[in-house]
């Protein structure tokens, strides 16, 4: 009897492995889009973390808040780099790959509190410091002067003359754990705004704004 060489079924058993792997991937459902914790069925381990610690629990029903009270006053059309709601929950739920879990949920959660803030805020008619005028150069809305609005320690908003929202950046500076989709760069005679993707945006002040009036973004009223 002739024998038969295994190297004849090698190219069947690898079909056969490939489609058996094709098909355990195909059965594997993605991951849930979210807004915001599920603490009934946690699928991510920030989710985990977070329905188990009652400090970042109330900071995600914190942002739930104010995210509705936003989204009815700005359309996030209107605002240049705005970070979407469901892809900062996904960079917010990478914080499970850092050595310092928790503290990165913390940044993240203070980030967005910030942003959706200032929304709901403005929605609100809050009072909001006093506008500095300014210049950007190469920005998204044009090289035109628009208005610079920040307080001490609090997020910064640039609208256009009309009152129109272009911008809302946290006062969050970058850390090894997370990193803002906006950050602030003070320069001598203005501001640099470092998006996450795509080219940074410098703004000049004005200098016809009465000294002391305004504080620039991150410094106290003289």
């Amino acid at each position: 009897m002739r024998e038969v060489s295994p190297l004849k079924f090698l190219p069947a058993a690898l079909a056969v492995a490939v489609l058996a792997r094709c098909a355990g991937s195909a059965a594997v459902p993605p991951p849930p889009e979210q807004s915001a914790a599920n603490c009934s069925t946690p699928t991510y381990a920030s989710d985990q973390l977070v329905c188990a610690d009652p400090a970042l629990l109330a900071l995600d029903h914190r942002m739930v808040r104010l995210l509705a009270a936003a989204s009815s006053s700005v359309p996030a059309s209107l605002l240049h780099w705005f970070e979407p709601q469901a892809v900062w929950f996904r960079r917010r739920s990478r914080c499970a790959f850092s050595d310092r879990h928790a503290a990165c949920l913390r940044a993240a959660y203070r980030e967005r509190i910030e942003i959706l803030s200032a929304l709901a805020g403005r929605a609100a008619s809050q009072w909001r410091p006093a506008a500095l005028p300014v210049v950007c150069n190469t920005a998204p809305w044009g090289n035109g002067p628009v208005r610079l609005h920040s307080s001490h320690e609090g997020p910064l908003n640039i609208e256009d003359n009309r009152g129109t929202v272009l911008v809302v950046a946290s006062s969050l500076q970058p850390r090894d754990d997370w990193t803002p989709f906006l950050r602030i760069v003070m320069e001598n005679e203005g501001i640099r705004l470092e998006p996450l993707e795509g080219s940074a945006v410098r703004c000049r002040f004005l200098h016809d704004q009465p000294p002391g009036e305004v504080a620039p973004p991150g410094h106290p009223p003289q």
